[in-house]
């Protein structure tokens, strides 16, 4: 079995970037990401299928909302439709790991707000880091030292 520093030395040497992620008290892994130069904790949800952004968050992160492709999702609590915008052209910073120009779903996050209160989790949550994500970055967690590591590929980049 490979010690801490083992597997950090040899993920980097496959071109892998460290991230330190952390748990609440949901038990929901969070991590601080940069949306167009704006800080903001993000859920690291690997069965979310989309990478979400709260829409109550829109002005402050500048984002340009594509409002003719608005769709609705019977994401919501209850079944209830959400309204869904897309939101192109975002810089994604996930610790030295870049994304220059990435597709964004907005969409109200109050649901998991109110949930994540009423179970004590009092963080305030910006989005969710999905699948749209960690799939083409290769995505590998190490739970035992909470961190996520994520591949440079010829979409994404790291910053030196």
């Amino acid at each position: 079995m490979l010690e801490k520093n083992e597997l950090d030395a040899f993920l980097t040497q496959k071109g892998y970037v460290a991230i330190p992620i952390r748990e609440n008290i949901s038990g929901h892994l969070l991590i601080e990401v940069m949306v167009n130069g704006q800080p903001g904790l993000f859920i690291l949800d690997t069965g979310a299928g989309g990478t979400v952004i709260d829409s109550s968050k829109a002005g402050e992160l500048n984002l340009v909302l594509q409002k003719e492709d608005i769709h609705f999702t019977g994401a919501g609590a209850g079944g209830q439709g959400l309204e869904v915008c897309p939101s192109e052209g975002n810089r994604i910073e996930i610790g030295n790991f870049l994304i220059p120009d990435f597709t964004l779903s907005v969409m109200s996050l109050e649901h998991v707000s109110q949930s994540l209160i009423q179970i004590g989790a009092h963080e305030e949550v910006m989005g969710v880091i999905g699948v749209d994500i960690l799939k083409p970055a290769k995505a590998i967690i190490d739970y035992s030292q909470m961190m996520l590591y994520l591949m440079n590929t010829d979409t994404f980049e790291t910053i030196s």
